[in-house]
């Protein structure tokens, strides 16, 4: 099996038969002759993936450092919440949650050109050559980043998850307030409209050491490897929803644009999760240099970032955005004159999250 790859390897495209065009926007990635999706940038990508990870199951490791349980099994609204909300008209919260996937995929990009560009045999006691983790800045970070905001003028899946808010619900007006409360913070030097919520998380507003004794430049980037994979990983339950009522010809104007193009998407995210997999995957089966000449299990490093990562995307954090999401519900229903009926049957229809009463002010 090849190993080792150039950048230009890793960046090359495969011969499209077609390419995929959506209101005059050149859209990523193409299609082969019988139509299928073929993902941008996976002439060898893909290849190169595999051959990594077949390295890591021959040697009797595992391949992957986050399993399913990243992944919360609810999403608020559900399928049902949600599809009877476009049926009644109500497309705002519909449309705020698309922005903000859209906003979320271009701050990837921004997150990736972040990572210091590190030589990672500096801090790993054993050989890297012909690994995953040695071709990290040799393309499978540039590639990520491209595939989430594009390059050039091909659109990236920020603007794919913009094209389908707008294809589906008919060009909804996209508000102000569709840009605040985000859980995510935006990347040093961002300039758009995203205001992050006081709780957003953030890689570098973390200074805690993940271990003690490791180069801080290097926890960083495992820390957002970890981060990142967390972040997609939970992303596959949001394509589901969104495909399954976005799909449905009662709730959306283009159902066929909508689905397919999140399943383009959804194929693009599978690399990026493979990727990160087996690079952390490859350094959790190493040992790490510490900065008092000593060494510690890669694995111990690689388990601080993931136990970090999760518990940062989940729990209390994720049922305050839903809560977050609900009180805007709540809000634009009542605006329609049989709103507290609508806002009746949407209960009955699945749970809901607890909203906690304001904090009375302090005189």
């Amino acid at each position: 099996m090849q190993t080792t790859y150039t950048h230009e390897e890793l960046m090359a495209d495969r011969d499209f038969a077609a390419r995929v065009h959506h209101n005059g926007r050149l859209l990523h990635g193409g299609l082969d002759p019988d139509g299928n999706y073929l993902p941008p940038r996976s002439l060898h990508r893909l290849d190169a993936i595999e051959a990594w990870r077949e390295q890591l199951r021959a040697a009797g490791h595992s391949t992957d450092v986050l399993g399913p349980e990243a992944i919360p099994d609810t999403y608020f609204p559900n399928e049902d919440q949600a599809r009877l909300l476009l049926r009644k008209g109500a497309r705002g919260a519909m449309a705020r949650i698309l922005t903000l996937i859209g906003v979320v995929e271009g701050f990837g990009n921004d997150g990736i050109k972040l990572m210091p560009l590190l030589d990672f045999s500096d801090f790993i006691v054993e050989p890297i050559a012909g690994t995953c983790l040695a071709h990290l800045h040799v393309g499978l970070f540039e590639a990520h980043g491209n595939d989430e905001a594009g390059r050039g003028e091909e659109s990236g899946h920020d603007q794919m998850w913009y094209a389908v808010r707008d294809a589906a619900l008919d060009r909804p007006e996209i508000l102000p307030d569709y840009f605040t409360n985000l859980p995510i913070a935006p990347p040093p030097g961002y300039t758009g409209p995203a205001q992050p919520s006081p709780e957003a998380m953030s890689v570098s507003g973390n200074t805690t050491p993940l271990v003690d004794n490791v180069d801080p430049m290097f926890q960083l980037t495992i820390r957002g490897m970890a981060m990142i994979l967390q972040i997609e990983l939970m992303a596959f339950r949001t394509f589901s929803w969104a495909a399954s009522v976005l799909g449905d010809s009662a709730c959306s104007v283009d159902p066929h644009f909508a689905a397919e193009t999140i399943g383009h998407i959804r194929r693009d995210e599978e690399i990026h999760v493979a990727y990160l997999q087996t690079a952390l995957a490859e350094l959790a089966v190493r040992t790490v240099r510490t900065s008092d000449g000593s060494t510690m299990p890669g694995a111990q490093l690689v388990e601080a970032a993931v136990a970090e990562a999760k518990s940062s995307q989940t729990g209390d954090r994720l049922a305050r955005t839903f809560a977050f999401r609900y009180s805007q519900i709540r809000d634009e229903l009542a605006r329609f004159d049989d709103g507290d009926e609508m806002l009746a049957d949407f209960d009955a229809l699945g749970p809901t999250p607890n909203i906690e009463p304001p904090t009375p002010a302090r005189l």
